[in-house]
């Protein structure tokens, strides 16, 4: 799979309309998938809430937030409906349970990109689409390729230590008890972090390119 724009660039980071019905279709899938894996996990872990709110589920409309889903239009990212959790309910180590929680999203998104990338070597590389339609063939493929791409993008930018993202609760929670002050402190503060880097792409692009090709560059390495 071609994984770099013409430029040498991730493709991700350099939008163009031509990309958006892949782009938005990547992105369900891909928040659709990661929202339910918060809920099951806290399922499995004890709590309810997430399930009693319809949350446990696939449906994308259970999951997507209108402004998050619009946001694909100006930039790289946009954001779904966080998963409602009570670690109160949890069974056993309750701050562990949290981990989990967090985590399950982003080491989700890094299977989905593992499974996507795989389907398109699978698909290019034999005589599967060899019978299909011209139209047919471009749009799976296109869709594969973007739903990789988004999957790699969504994994790397969850772990970022930045409130309210994934990897802000798997590191707080992680860390003794003694530095939650300091995580409430600067809790209020990740969401203009966040905007920073959707509205200034340069940012972004810092904060993001380096790991986000390291990851590619590790799964063309396992399934190349």
């Amino acid at each position: 799979m071609q994984l770099y724009s013409e430029k040498g660039e991730p493709s991700l980071f350099n939008f163009d309309w031509n990309s958006l019905l892949y782009r938005v279709i990547a992105f369900v899938i891909a928040f659709s998938i990661h929202e339910w894996a918060h809920a099951f996990v806290a399922y499995k872990l004890g709590d309810n809430t997430a399930k009693n709110q319809g949350r446990l589920t696939l449906n994308p409309l259970s999951h997507l937030e209108p402004i998050g889903l619009l946001m694909i239009l100006f930039g790289p990212f946009g954001w779904a409906r966080p998963v409602p959790v009570n670690a109160f309910y949890f069974k056993g180590n309750r701050r562990l349970g949290m981990v989990l929680v967090s985590a399950a999203g982003p080491v989700t998104n890094l299977i989905l990109a593992l499974l996507f990338y795989k389907a398109g070597g699978i698909l290019l590389n034999s005589s599967i689409m060899a019978t299909w339609p011209d139209w047919a063939s471009l749009l799976t493929i296109d869709i594969i390729r973007w739903s990789f791409f988004i999957n790699v993008a969504l994994f790397v930018f969850n772990l970022l230590p930045i409130s309210p993202l994934d990897g802000s609760q798997i590191l707080r929670y992680l860390l003794p008890r003694r530095f939650d002050g300091f995580f409430d402190k600067i809790e209020p503060y990740g969401t203009f972090a966040l905007l920073l880097m959707i509205f200034i792409p340069s940012v972004g692009n810092i904060i993001l390119s380096g790991p986000y090709i390291w990851v590619q560059h590790m799964i063309m390495r396992m399934l190349g």
